[in-house]
């Protein structure tokens, strides 16, 4: 009975019958943190071929009892599909997918029967990430020496919640980069860390990470498919190790990270005197809302890819970013609003975290109660008093902009703990752009929710 490589499987048939070994499996998520309706494995054969697979919802149940992360398999009658433009943030650089069916079959095989390796990665050179970072096709396997971990903390993120973060830094004795790990994997690596014993220093592969730029630097973070492996039984690992021994090996990071400061409650006549030291740094107001700009442009169209703004074009959503026709965009709240205090006025933008916290609601359920129409409910934030947490951006300082980005909101004059929570200051798995405000003189193509 034969069986075929992964690298020689192709579409037009299904009768394919492969033996693999399952390395990794995730669920992937929307920007919201819903799943997708299905799973994904990644199988390796014994060529160090790596393939995606697809295990749709109405098999999930059956075929994860019969997979086991790391085991050996027959695995029979699949489909085999092309990635298309459409597929972003692949986690193997092949231009193909396994689709499991109600007709696939698996048998797991001894380990003494056939040969597969315990893994595979495609290292990416720590040199080579502004050519990961400028583009949304592909993930990356990473490898370096830990220069320096900071402490786990909670931070709040642009999706309205508290969440994990913990920030170390990776070298190769020639390169550095930043690595943020977010959630229940920052928590899992703290753990491991904290309870077990490992020889320094530590040596950590990054598996699929998403590379991005922050201040200039570029950062690595985690994304569905990511992993680690902490002083891995790798030859890479190995080499590293001896690599760092040598006294010329460079370890020590020239660049300090900056931490932000802790957001103070101040009045809006302060606000608009603050100097350039503000400039990406957050602070408190009390306010009293005493209008919301009613626009026909209360929300804007993102790319569900990238996460950026897009515009239509002829009828069809166009992400100039990712290069592709958006057939369903996600949307996105943008609202202008003007509060008071005793000191004086100003003028806010609510961007879609705050709003959506505060109404339980999307821009979808208020479009279908509203008939298209501006909201009823975003006029009864009228007449009521806020706490609001304000990002002092560039163009506040050194345009006199006077149209401040609200990166968070609380009902009433009460001082919420989360309030005070800085706002995370590395790259994250989304980012939010808004459109230009009407009657403002500040384009906000560019704004991002941090």
């Amino acid at each position: 009975m034969s069986y075929e490589y992964l690298s020689n499987v192709h579409t037009g048939r299904t009768d394919w019958r492969v033996k693999v070994r399952s390395i990794r499996e995730w669920r992937g998520q929307t920007a919201r943190g819903e799943p997708y309706k299905g799973s994904n494995f990644l199988l390796l054969d014994a060529k160090n071929v790596r393939m995606q697979a697809f295990v749709p919802l109405f098999l999930l149940e059956k075929l994860q009892k019969m997979f086991t992360v790391g085991k050996m398999y027959t695995i029979t009658n699949f489909k085999v599909k092309n990635y298309t433009e459409l597929d972003k943030w692949r986690c193997v650089s092949n231009d193909k997918q396994i689709q499991f069916t109600n007709q696939t079959r698996g048998k797991e095989m001894d380990e003494k029967e056939y040969f597969i390796p315990q893994n595979c990665f495609e290292f990416c050179d720590l040199g080579d990430m502004k050519s990961l970072a400028n583009q949304t096709t592909y993930l990356a396997d990473v490898v370096g020496v830990v220069t320096r971990r900071d402490d786990l903390k909670l931070v709040h993120t642009k999706q309205g919640v508290d969440k994990y973060q913990l920030r170390m830094i990776i070298t190769d004795g020639s390169h550095y980069l930043n690595v943020t790990l977010w959630g229940d994997l920052a928590e899992c690596f703290h753990q491991e860390v904290s309870s077990s014993t490992f020889e320094e220093p530590l040596i950590i592969i990054i598996a699929t990470g998403k590379v991005g730029i922050f201040q200039d630097e570029y950062d690595l973070c985690n994304f569905n498919p990511t992993a680690y492996y902490i002083n891995y039984n790798h030859h890479s690992v190995a080499h590293l190790r001896k690599m760092s021994a040598d006294p010329k090996f460079k370890k020590e990071h020239i660049r300090i990270i900056q931490t932000k400061k802790e957001p103070k409650l101040i009045s809006i006549q302060e606000i608009k005197q603050l100097g350039e030291d503000y400039i990406e740094e957050e602070v408190i107001c009390q306010v009293r809302i005493i209008t919301v700009h009613v626009s026909n442009s209360w929300f804007y169209a993102e790319c569900t890819t990238c996460y950026k703004q897009i515009d239509e074009v002829g009828g069809k959503f166009q992400c100039k970013n990712c290069n592709r026709i958006v057939p369903y965009p996600d949307k996105k709240f943008g609202i202008c609003i003007t509060a008071t205090d005793t000191t004086g006025d100003i003028d806010i933008l609510l961007m879609d975290r705050p709003i959506r916290k505060l109404f339980g609601k999307t821009v979808f359920q208020m479009e279908d109660e509203e008939k298209g129409q501006f909201p009823t409910a975003l006029k009864t934030m009228e007449k009521d008093d806020y706490t609001i947490k304000l990002e002092i951006r560039e163009f506040n300082i050194k345009d006199k902009e006077e149209l401040y980005v609200a990166n968070d909101l609380y009902r009433g004059l009460e001082m919420h703990t989360a309030v005070r929570l800085p706002t995370c200051s590395v790259q994250q798995p989304t980012e939010v752009s808004v459109p230009q405000s009407s009657g403002n003189s500040v384009h906000l193509d560019n704004i991002s929710m941090p």
